[in-house]
């Protein structure tokens, strides 16, 4: 059975994006695209190589499993750190590999010290597939020290409802493809607990490192 893979515009907070969420396919969109498709973001000249949000998002406030069966409270591990959280799926051909690739690259370059400070997360949005074991074989193909969590549908969705994330439930097809709709922006949650920046599909590696020694 095959997957396939739409991904969404970035979804910002309800009362700032009503009527101006537009769906792009992975295959078509542009960056200029995505980028004009957040309407939260803040004037330019902006310190982050990323997209800065002019609606700061906290961090959802969420338990989860983790690959090994165990609760993961998602805002409880991330105090104090810088914690990177895309929901994802890890038989998305595109951009789940990619970014996750990105990631481990921009942590490579970024310095122990300041390395030693940042947590990335993986949330699946296909939870069904994306089992325990799934996840860390998965993850640790880019980084061991990824996490990866899963949920039922429910809690998943309202974990990036949390933070303003657009997934929708997986869907199978006629034809036995499976259709996992998601939002592929980085939500980067600095110490505070809260995003003040995203990172959009295409952000460089060395771009990654350059918010990263901002944010930590």
């Amino acid at each position: 059975m095959t997957a396939r893979s739409t991904r969404i515009a970035r979804l910002v907070p309800a009362a700032v994006a009503a009527g101006m969420l537009a769906v792009l396919t992975a295959s078509c969109a542009t960056q200029s695209q995505e980028t004009a498709s957040v309407s939260n973001v803040s004037q330019p000249q902006s310190k982050y190589k990323g997209t800065e949000l002019g609606i700061p998002t906290p961090i959802p406030p969420v338990t989860l499993t983790d690959a090994d069966g165990k609760p993961y409270d998602l805002k409880a591990h991330a105090a104090g750190k810088v914690t990177l959280v895309y929901f994802g799926y890890t038989n998305c051909p595109d951009e789940c590999p990619t970014t996750m690739a990105d990631l481990a690259a921009a942590l490579r370059l970024t310095p122990a010290d300041k390395r030693a400070n940042v947590q990335v997360v993986f949330v699946t949005t296909d939870p069904e597939r994306d089992t325990g074991p799934v996840l860390k074989q998965w993850l640790g193909r880019f980084d061991p020290s990824f996490v990866g969590l899963t949920g039922t549908v429910e809690q998943v969705d309202n974990a990036a409802k949390l933070a303003a994330t657009p997934v929708e439930p997986p869907k199978k097809n006629a034809d036995g493809t499976i259709e996992v709709d998601h939002g592929t922006q980085v939500n980067v949650f600095g110490t505070d607990g809260v995003a003040h920046v995203v990172w959009l599909a295409g952000v460089a590696p060395k771009d990654i490192a350059h918010d990263i020694a901002l944010l930590t």
